[in-house]
């Protein structure tokens, strides 16, 4: 598994931007401040920005290489979330897996077990031992090519709904397994269980880096 500092994140999308703060905060100096609520795009995680200018507008993209005025100032959990911010949340995810499509159907193509009895891709709502099985000989055959290419070959539907699924889940802390979102010191806080981090994305990333080189 993998372990590391946690990463800096490069694009951010807005879940909620609170003009005036936000006064159920538990976090002082985000109370009567303008703050807005963000998600990673490479790493999942949620974190609360310190707005120093300009405005803002809900699901919109940032590069934060390109601003000045939005510091990432600390990482939040689900439970900080504003309701705004938890009703985005789920368009966020879904918009950044369809980008993303290319590494999500990699991550499809070459996952691994985690142990003996449990292989990554079961970790995906929807996916048992017969499902697993005929994903693992479709793609022995040939790799997948994209969503719609895997929908075809098995019996798998709506691939992209499951992966946001399985990220929205991460992100609530609801498994001890982190195959896609960034584990932050809040979850490693929270969880009663183990975090253990797959980084699957990260994994592959740097694989395909190491064969570049």
């Amino acid at each position: 598994m993998l372990q590391r500092k946690r990463p800096k994140e490069r694009y951010v999308y807005i879940l909620d931007y609170l003009r005036e703060g936000n006064p159920l905060d538990k976090h002082r100096n985000h109370k009567n401040r303008p703050i807005a609520q963000v998600l990673g795009e490479e790493y999942f995680m949620l974190m609360e920005a310190l707005v120093l200018g300009g405005d803002y507008q809900i699901e919109q993209r940032v590069d934060l290489f390109n601003v000045q005025d939005l510091k990432i100032d600390l990482t939040v959990s689900y439970d900080d979330l504003t309701s705004v911010a938890k009703d985005a949340l789920p368009r966020v995810v879904k918009k950044i897996v369809v980008d993303r499509e290319k590494e999500f159907v990699e991550f499809f193509n070459k996952s691994e077990p985690l142990t003996l009895k449990l292989h990554s891709l079961e970790l995906l709502p929807g996916i048992g031992k017969k499902t697993l099985r005929e994903i693992l000989e479709e793609r022995k055959k040939e790799p997948f090519s994209s969503f719609s290419d895997i929908e075809k070959r098995t019996t798998l539907r709506n691939v992209a709904d499951i992966i946001t699924e399985r990220i929205l889940l991460e992100i609530q802390r609801k498994d001890k397994y982190y195959l896609f979102v960034y584990p932050t010191e809040v979850d490693h806080r929270k969880q009663q269980e183990q975090v253990i981090y797959v980084g699957s994305l990260e994994r592959l990333k740097e694989e395909k880096l190491k064969k570049n080189e």
